[in-house]
């Protein structure tokens, strides 16, 4: 495509309560940074500046502005074409909404409901972050992470637009997936299951270990990793964990992986034989795309968005319930270990009934293709151009026309 270099480009403002590691909106935030980095580097008419209360990553694009006054004095806020709001947590600085009359857009994550919060002042910031959802009607335009948040907003007035659903692609989209080949004789008895998330009770992690109290009295050849960012865990969840750990440590049935990079999870799901996600919420679920697409079966709850994140492609089982979760732990542990030791072929137990492996592995390829990094790339950019200002010189795809490529898949796993 023709880029014209003499064009004014479109300036837009990107805005985050934090931008932090292992944080999921963080990483929403920035992707679209680097991707519109990318852009302008490549020449495209765009300029960006990304707005935090907080950070700990050294970029000059990323502007650390503790509140809305600081916000007020900054030359790029006032050149802003387009404003772009991360929504999860209330922050100060999307009081800003307010204050622009240019077009904006509001990405909305979903927010974890009080009751599922055990920390009071959580709890609270909880609690505003759903109640000041309706200043949403301020934005030019909105748009969820799931199909599950969309149609909260719907229920609540806010879709008298359309609300675009843009899936976040795995953290470690840019990583080469590692594929394990589930149903190798090799593997013996072993099934290796993984756990990647927070440590809060929200996330189900009691029910996941009670569950595999339960297995582990009759089956010791079950091993469990529990990946989580202790930084964002509760303590008395870790402290739980670490319990439980040392009751196994001889055994080597449960391990413990403390903030580990994108590199480092990529290589724990391609170990990995079984993803388990036992959230009492979730309004999107990102390690549930990272495990599809690194080639791993799926357990997880009914909860909120994750059996439309599935696809119906895993196994469900009702949320907090300890004893239905261990029976699709075992379920899928006793197909994969009979098809290694007799030789014949793996029907596994999905939610749209028993699906031969190789279906099933095509079934997740199309499933993910609308969670890649390249359909969320484009489903942003083509925002962008809406709402950018009319010019007689830009082409229909002045933008989206620049991102090209399809993930990698599992038909070569």
């Amino acid at each position: 495509m023709l880029v014209r270099h003499d064009q004014r480009p479109v300036h837009v403002a990107l805005y985050s309560g934090i931008v932090m590691e292992r944080d999921a909106i963080s990483k929403s935030f920035l992707w679209k940074l680097r991707l519109l980095q990318r852009l302008r580097d490549r020449g495209y008419p765009v300029e960006v500046t990304g707005f935090t209360q907080g950070s700990d990553y050294e970029d000059r694009d990323i502007r650390v502005t503790p509140h809305v006054g600081s916000l007020l004095r900054e030359r790029r806020f006032e050149e802003a074409d387009i404003h772009v709001f991360e929504y999860g947590m209330w922050y100060e600085l999307f009081n800003a909404l307010f204050l622009i009359d240019r077009p904006s857009l509001v990405i909305d994550h979903n927010t974890t409901p009080p009751e599922l919060v055990s920390d009071p002042v959580v709890e609270l910031a909880c609690e505003r972050a759903i109640r000041e959802r309706h200043n949403f009607h301020l934005a030019s335009r909105i748009a969820t992470v799931s199909e599950f948040t969309r149609d909260l907003l719907v229920e609540m007035g806010l879709g008298s637009s359309p609300i675009t659903v843009i899936h976040l692609p795995p953290n470690n989209a840019d990583v080469e997936p590692r594929h394990r080949a589930f149903a190798d004789p090799s593997s013996g008895r072993l099934i290796r299951l993984l756990f990647v998330g927070r440590l809060v009770d929200a996330k189900g992690v009691d029910d996941l270990i009670a569950a595999m109290e339960r297995l582990w009295e009759r089956d010791p050849d079950l091993h469990l990793t529990l990946a989580g960012s202790i930084r964002f865990s509760q303590p008395d969840v870790v402290a739980m964990v670490e319990r439980v750990l040392a009751e196994h440590e001889a055994s080597g049935r449960l391990t413990l992986v403390r903030d580990a990079s994108d590199e480092e999870i990529a290589d724990l799901y391609g170990e990995s034989d079984l993803f388990v996600m036992p959230s009492h919420h979730e309004g999107y679920c990102v390690p549930i795309v990272e495990a599809f697409r690194s080639g791993c079966f799926v357990v997880g709850s009914d909860a909120a968005n994750i059996p439309t994140v599935m696809g119906g492609l895993g196994s469900v089982f009702p949320t907090g319930d300890a004893v239905a979760l261990a029976r699709r732990i075992d379920e899928f542990a006793s197909r994969v270990r009979t098809s290694r030791t007799a030789g014949i072929p793996l029907d596994l137990p999905t939610s749209r009934g028993d699906m031969p492996l190789p279906s099933w592995r095509d079934a997740v390829d199309r499933h993910l293709r609308d969670y890649s990094l390249a359909n969320f790339e484009k489903k942003f950019l083509r925002i962008v151009e809406e709402l950018s200002p009319e010019s007689q010189d830009r082409t229909p795809g002045w933008l989206t026309g620049a991102v090209a490529t399809p993930d990698h898949s599992l038909r070569s796993a």
